[in-house]
Formats: C-alpha cells, structure tokens, sequence
C-alpha cells in the first residue's frame, strides 16, 4: 500500500516545474512566516544558479539575482504568526502581513510567472499546499501539494478564482503596497480564457476554492456545487492534522451527511506518541462508523538517532488532504483546510485549496493504516492557535531606501499607546499615533533604522508588559547599501564584464570567500605577487566593462526592467555606478589617469541615459542627484593631472574631454 503514496520534496518539485525559465513575479501566502528560511532556503528555487554554501555569500548571490525581481517577489502572511527564527530578513522581498477581523489569514500558495528565453512564452506555475514559509513546513513536516501551470493566453478553470483570490489580497493589505508582484500575475490571468464547464469528458477540471472572503460559501456546499454527484457515494479519507476542541466535529458530521460516505478514515493527530483530540471525539467518530488511521511508518520516519540512541520522534503530519474514491476514480481536495469549523464556514480563515481529479492507474485504497488500539490521549488537544502570537502589536513600519524615510501606521481602531521600539537594544520611542495614518518618523530615528536595517529587518516593538516582533517594509531596495561586500574599482570593472548570471554567482562566491564576516572562517592571506597590467586593470578592460554596463542598462531598459537599471544607475550596491566613483574617489593610492579615466567613461554612460532614456532619468530624481554628485569627482581628479603637468596638459584634457564625452552611442554598445 505505502507506494501508492505519491512522495516528493516540495523545494526540488516547485524548482523541476519552473524548469530553468526566467521568474518574472512571485506570489507567496503562507499563515507562518520565517524570513529567514525563507530567504536561505525557498528563495533560491527561483533560481537556476550555483549557490555558496555559507548562508552570507549565499545570500549576495541572492541580492544579486532577484535585481531583475525587484519588487516583484512579495510574500502576504497573517501578521500573529511571525516566526523570528535567526533573526535575518534582508533581501529585496516585500513582506506584506495581513489581518482579518475574524480568524486567521491560512492559505498556503505560490503563484510565479515564468518566462522561455529561447520561445518567450510564458506561464504561470501555481502552488497550492499546506507548508507554511517555515523551516518545518518546507524541510520537516509530512505535508501536501498540488501544482498545476497556466500557459500563456491558454484555457483554465482555476484563473478566475485565483484573480479573485489576488484582488481578496490587495484589499487585506491596502495599507502597504506597491502590489507590482500581484499586480503582474493578475495581468497575466486577465488574458486567460475562462473554462466555464466543471468537467469535459467525464473528468473533472480543477478548481480553486477558497473560503474567508466576500461572497464565499463554506466549503461543504463549494464541494456539492462542484462536484457533488462524484463525491456522494464515495469513500472519504481525510488527512488534517488539527480538529476542532469539541466533543463533537460539526465540519466532519456536515461532511458525512451531505455526501455520504461508503466507508470514512480520517487522521488521529499524535505528537510523541500521544493522540491530539479529545476522547470523547475519538469515540463520536467511531460510534458514526467510522475508523481512525495512522500513515505509514515510512512516511513518517526521520533517518537517525538522538544522541542517547533512543529513536528519533517521528515526523510531525502537516498535511491537509481530502480524498474521495471509488473502484474507478479518485478526487482529492489539497490545500489549507483543516477539519475545523473556523476552516470550513464561509465566515472564518481566509483558505485555499484545490480540487483536482487524480489519475487512477489502480484501484484507489486508503493511505491510512487503521489505528485499533485505544490511544492516550495529551492532557490539551492540538489548535490552529499553538505557537501564535494572539496579542500581536498591530504597528507597522515602512521604510524607503530612496527618500531615507521613515514612516509608522497603527492598523488599529483606536488611538495607540506609547511604543518602545529595540533592535539589539534601544531604538527610539513612539508616542502616540492616530489610527490607519502614516506618520513620519523624524530624521535621526529614521537614520538608526537605516543603520539597523542593514542587518535584519525584524523590530521587537514594546507596549508596556507587551512585546512582539514586526518585520519592517522596505522600498527603494536599489538604494539599499549592499550585505557586506565591497568590491574594488578593478573588480567591479571585472564583475560588470561577467557574461551571464552563473558567473556572477561564482565571482561574487570568490569575492566573498575572502571575507571572513562572510564565511565565518579565519581569512585567508594570498601569497604576494609582483602586480601585473590586465586586461581589467587597464584600458581595455575598461572600456569593455563599460560597454558591458551600458548594454546591460540598455537592454534593461527596452525590456521594461526599469528596476534592474536603477540598480546599476542609481543604486547603492557593491557594482552600482555610484558606489564605483566614490571608490575611485577614495582610492588615493590608484594610478592618478586610471581614476581619472574611469569616472570620464561613468560620465558617458550618465550622459547617453539622460539623453536617450530621459523618462528613466526623471523617475529617480534622488538617485540622479546623487550620480551627478558622485560625477564631480571628475573635477579635483582633472585638476590633480594638470598639477603634475606643464601648462599644455589643460588644453589637451579639454579636447580630449569634448572628444571623448561626444563618442558615438554605438562605440558603448
């Protein structure tokens, strides 16, 4: 019976079904939210690339790959069950909490939108499970999923329930946006034509359902409408790993009455050894006829002993599946539901979960084992509300990396009270705010967050006995200095020539291998070498990484990647042009004409986008700013020459100058 079990792991499936095409967007919902996992661990599934295996070079790899995302990864997650975890939240993901006035904001999706660089096709490729964002739910628990693509102007029955789901997620979050992410996948689904019939050919099309949001029904009377006249007869498996604390299950008596199971099983929730319901519903399930069941041992086994050799506790059951079967077919319902009232009324969690029909090469049986020993039972059965924060502090803090503002919003009915607000200590208090109003935060509390955010984007925020951890929302991210690394001129220069991303992703690996912040090793000292003119130190390496710049801005730019060349234009990143100049500025032990030249072919590049990309210019007039003060580094550089030099070397620099700042476009490309 085990191998009638389908088995995977979800992070290779989800990385197997993007399949090397280019991630243009993501989506992600998830009730628990580790950041920090999220980002070592999950991110990376997005991108074909070779990936260091210390956590902080890993994690330039990733700053530098999501630069063609940015602002298009954002995940939604409910905001009472953050899970601080190591306490790093750093890359350029938007991280969006959402609270409902009622229950719990559950589901558990990724929607990506995938691109073919050899056909330019494109796709969606949707995630429905039941893995919270979290280190368990993607490496540790037993848990389900459901993938399914939606091709480009192609035929689906799910993308108008997902497009209704995603205009749900922009009315939860109307207080922290830009959405571009969901924004994109919802453009994307507006182009897909309907399937409007539930089933062709006698088999059933999957369908999106979702309940918590305007206008839903429960899920009982969702399941009917679909499919109903395959579901009455049945037999009914159900895997949830949470019940309702009652003596009685009201979703599971709906269930049974409304389609009538041949024969039921439903999961006995266990953790070490003892089961998580109460006995009385233990004995209401079996007085309704039916029987308890247990997976598989080798479902559920984790490879291993403790230290004292007593065997390992097996692994935690986190799935939430539905399984309805005959001799001839099998429909399973995957997603967020538990068996629990909140889950399955119209008025409760926000849910997700797909109904799909699974082919059938056999004859389908019950995954479960049957349990026929009565278990012992824990003193508290389990909730949906273990390990939540019910008195979660509903401040919210934004910060934009552009502006170096900083702003607060208490998402609350009343007036707040006065806040505390640490970060490895002290930060800067909060007096009282008005509610659903953005204040801005004064300029030197708005600098000690810039300062800590360069770490972790997690605040502990204090009012009085109370405490509780916000993740800040950052925007401006190109102007977010970069995690650590700093490049010299020669190997910035040598970086902008980097062909295609896996070489970015290995050079900034060897960079970063010498930095022992980074690799948490003792450094590594070279043995000197007699110095030697390069390509790269030179000027022809210089002109070629310049002509690579400009061709990547460029191409950015024609793709509608304006995000990307902000980076490179205006950013404050370890290869951004600004940060370039002022290394040049900086380094006074440089040869004098290579520095002078250097910030010469920066001046080109600055004067070719102005020209020919001035919307691009205009729409970061800050950044502009900056690149023009950085610019004028040309000055005391041009001046320094001419010191060195007798009186003609001034006439020589001004014709050069005019020369060289007039070259053609072409001779950059």
């Amino acid at each position: 019976m085990n191998d009638r079990i389908p088995k995977a792991v979800l992070t290779e499936a989800l990385r197997a079904q993007i399949g090397g095409r280019r991630v243009l967007a993501a989506v992600f919902c998830t009730f628990r939210f580790e950041p920090g996992f999220f980002e070592q661990e999950i991110l990376p599934a997005l991108f074909d690339l070779p990936l260091h295996q210390a956590p902080q070079i890993r994690r330039l790899q990733l700053e530098d790959a999501l630069r063609s995302l940015a602002g298009q990864v954002a995940v939604y997650y409910d905001r009472k069950a953050l899970v601080v975890g190591d306490g790093t939240a750093c890359l350029d993901v938007r991280r969006i909490p959402v609270q409902l006035t009622r229950g719990y904001f559950h589901p558990k999706n990724a929607f990506i939108l995938v691109e073919d660089d050899d056909t330019g096709e494109r796709a969606l490729v949707a995630l429905t499970a039941s893995a919270n964002l979290t280190q368990a739910g993607w490496w540790e628990n037993v848990e389900c999923f459901h993938l399914d693509e939606i091709p480009e102007g192609g035929r689906s029955r799910t993308a108008a329930d997902i497009r209704q789901f995603l205009r749900r997620l922009r009315t939860l979050a109307k207080h922290l946006g830009p959405h571009d992410a969901l924004e994109q996948v919802d453009a994307f689904l507006s182009a897909v034509q309907p399937i409007t019939q539930r089933s062709s050919n006698q088999v059933l099309h999957p369908h999106f359902i979702v309940t918590g949001s305007r206008g839903s029904t429960s899920l009982v009377d969702q399941l009917d409408d679909i499919a109903g006249k395959w579901l009455r007869g049945a037999s009914l498996e159900i895997i949830s790993p949470y019940l309702d604390e009652a003596d009685v299950s009201a979703p599971l008596a709906a269930l049974l009455d409304r389609f009538q199971p041949r024969r039921w099983r439903i999961l006995l929730p266990e953790e070490r050894g003892l089961a998580r319901c109460r006995e009385a519903l233990y004995q209401w399930v079996q007085a309704q006829g039916g029987q308890w069941g247990r997976l598989p041992a080798s479902h559920t086994a984790r490879r291993g002993k403790q230290a004292s050799g007593a065997a390992v506790a097996p692994r935690t059951v986190h799935a939430k599946v539905y399984r309805f079967f005959t001799n001839e077919y099998e429909i399973s319902f995957v997603g967020s539901f538990n068996l629990t009232g909140p889950a399955h009324q119209a008025g409760g969690n926000l849910e997700s979960g797909v109904l799909v029909e699974v082919p059938a090469p056999r004859r389908p049986r019950f995954w479960l084992e049957p349990v026929d020993e009565t278990p012992t039972f824990a003193p508290t059965p389990a909730t949906e509300d273990d390990d939540t924060d019910l008195d979660v502090i509903p401040l919210l803090v934004r910060y934009d990396w552009t502006s170096e503002k900083a702003d607060v919003l208490w998402d609350a009915t009343t007036v707040s009270p006065p806040l505390d607000v640490h970060q490895s200590g002290p930060l800067f208090a909060i007096p009282p705010l008005q509610p659903a109003t953005w204040t801005e935060l004064p300029a030197g509390d708005a600098r000690k967050l810039a300062e800590r955010l360069r770490s972790s984007s997690f605040l502990t925020v204090i009012d009085g006995d109370r405490r509780g951890a916000v993740l800040v929302h950052e925007t401006g991210m190109a102007h977010r200095p970069s995690l650590l690394l700093e490049l010299t001129p020669a190997e910035i220069l040598r970086y902008w020539s980097m062909l295609n991303p896996d070489q970015r992703a290995a050079y900034i690996a060897a960079c970063g291998g010498r930095d022992p912040r980074l690799t948490g090793e003792e450094p590594v000292h070279a043995q000197a070498a007699t110095p030697v003119d390069t390509i790269f130190d030179r000027f022809a390496g210089m002109s070629h990484a310049f002509a690579s710049l400009a061709r990547t801005v460029r191409e950015a730019l024609t793709d509608g990647r304006t995000e990307h060349a902000r980076f490179l234009i205006f950013g404050a990143k370890y290869d951004s042009l600004p940060v370039l100049l002022q290394q040049v500025l900086d380094d006074t032990d440089g040869d004098l004409v290579d520095r002078y030249l250097t910030v010469l072919c920066a001046h080109q590049i600055a004067d070719r986008i102005r020209r020919d990309w001035p919307q691009f210019w205009a729409s970061d007039p800050i950044g502009a700013a900056r690149l023009e003060t950085a610019l004028a580094a040309r000055t005391p550089l041009r001046e320094q020459i001419a010191a060195r030099n007798d009186d003609d070397m001034i006439h020589f620099l001004d014709w050069y100058e005019a020369r060289f700042l007039d070259e053609p476009a072409e001779v950059l490309a």
